[in-house]
């Protein structure tokens, strides 16, 4: 997938559309813009046990971020040496609150909590707690919001708003915006490719049940106006097949890809659940299997972040004179980056289901045919090419034009 053609060069080949301006993003932002949902909360896991291996497996993976709970009636001995741990690892979690049962936790006992979780992300409100049995749970959310934000405020940490898990439960709440500063989105795609319009009856405004347009409606209603924090994401994998449930090669070719649309659809960080399988979550979920070997998206989203990686700073990000042509050029998304060494990477893939959910089998996408062409002196230096292993292999090149196969795995260029 994503090939440069063997042995061609297309520096005489006449090139008739003008190259276009493309506004780039620094890499450290999208860096920045990736997370890990973790359980360290759990003793009976890894995360609690072999606390140093999995900081080392959230280090290879690339990420700084995490989302867990904050341990609230009871804490694990060993709970807050693990914490100490990681921001020794410049490892910051966003901290999940507590149930409100009965109007707690106070103000007071979060702040009082918090020093024990140092370099805290921000803290969110209690995680789809739509699902409890509790009749009163709007009422309850809603009132223990401003809590929440006085907490957030008065330390100037963000605050994330709640997860919701219905419909419904988004007109039943209301507007909340007023008490955080993030909307919080949960969106699993059912096996489905991530750029998916969705599925099911359309709502109000014509968009269906699973797709972004439908998740950002119902945001609107409790969080109009706030950007929002996907602080759960992600795919189910097993050998067989099963409805819902992919093979871990498809879900190595989606996470790239599902990371780099949230992107593009403006989201500002995407917390990827989860990082290990547990027993607490269904099996398959995890990017590593309980006994924490990586499974082929970990090993995807590792080499996508290795690649974009660059240190945080003040850069302006400039812009790229390209253009795609070809027969096949239509349908190719893409996301651009610069870094500080003034690098641009472009990340380009057929944004199409490779796999049908409900039939259970494989969709055959073809790669297009399309040729590259980079202005202003700069040169495609190195193609890297994402696999259904999650490898990305590397092919130098040192052109201003160059054919490449773009499929549905992620394809990156790497531009100077």
């Amino acid at each position: 997938m994503g090939r440069v053609a063997a042995g061609v060069l297309l520096l005489a080949i006449a090139v008739t559309a003008r190259p276009e301006q493309h506004q780039a993003a620094r890499a450290s932002d999208f860096i920045d813009s990736v997370g890990v949902n973790t359980h360290f909360t759990y003793t009976n896991t890894a995360y609690y046990q072999k606390p140093e291996e999995v900081i080392g497996a959230i280090q290879r993976l690339g990420v700084r971020h995490t989302r867990d709970g904050l341990a609230y009636a009871w804490v694990a001995p060993h709970l807050y040496l693990i914490y100490a741990q990681l921001e020794r690892a410049d490892i910051h979690p966003l901290l999940v609150m507590p149930n409100p049962k009965q109007g707690g936790p106070s103000a007071e006992s979060i702040e009082r909590l918090l020093p024990n979780y140092p370099g805290v992300d921000g803290i969110e409100a209690p995680n789809e707690y739509d699902q409890t049995k509790n009749p009163k749970w709007a009422e309850d959310l809603r009132s223990f919001m401003p809590t929440l934000c006085e907490v957030g405020n008065r330390l100037q940490i963000p605050v994330v708003g709640p997860s919701l898990t219905q419909p419904a439960s988004y007109l039943r709440l209301g507007d909340v915006s007023a008490s955080m500063h993030f909307n919080n989105l949960h969106a699993y795609w059912g096996g489905r490719n991530p750029e998916t319009d969705g599925w099911g009856g359309p709502n109000s405004q014509g968009h269906r049940y699973g797709s972004f347009e439908f998740d950002f409606d119902n945001l609107n209603i409790t969080g109009p106006d706030k950007p929002v924090i996907m602080t759960e994401t992600g795919y189910v994998v097993a050998d067989t097949p099963r409805q819902n449930v992919i093979s871990e090669q498809v879900e190595a070719i989606y996470e790239p890809r599902l990371l780099l649309h949230a992107w593009n659809k403006g989201i500002k960080r995407t917390y990827i659940y989860e990082l290990i399988d547990d027993p607490s979550s269904p099996s398959g979920i995890g990017l590593m299997r309980r006994d924490m070997s990586p499974r082929p998206a970990f090993n995807a989203v590792s080499n996508l972040m290795r690649l974009l990686s660059d240190e945080p700073g003040n850069l302006k990000p400039g812009k790229l004179d390209w253009t795609i042509q070809g027969g096949d050029s239509a349908g190719i998304e893409s996301a651009l980056f610069q870094k500080h060494d003034g690098s641009f990477w472009l990340a380009l893939w057929v944004p199409k289901a490779i796999y049908e959910v409900d039939k259970l089998h494989p969709i055959a996408v073809a790669a297009k045919q399309v040729t590259f062409s980079v202005g202003e002196r700069k040169r495609v230096i190195n193609i890297w090419d994402f696999d259904e292993a999650g490898n990305a292999a590397q092919n130098k090149v040192d052109r201003g034009t160059v054919t490449i196969s773009v499929g549905s795995a992620v394809t990156l260029l790497e531009i100077r």
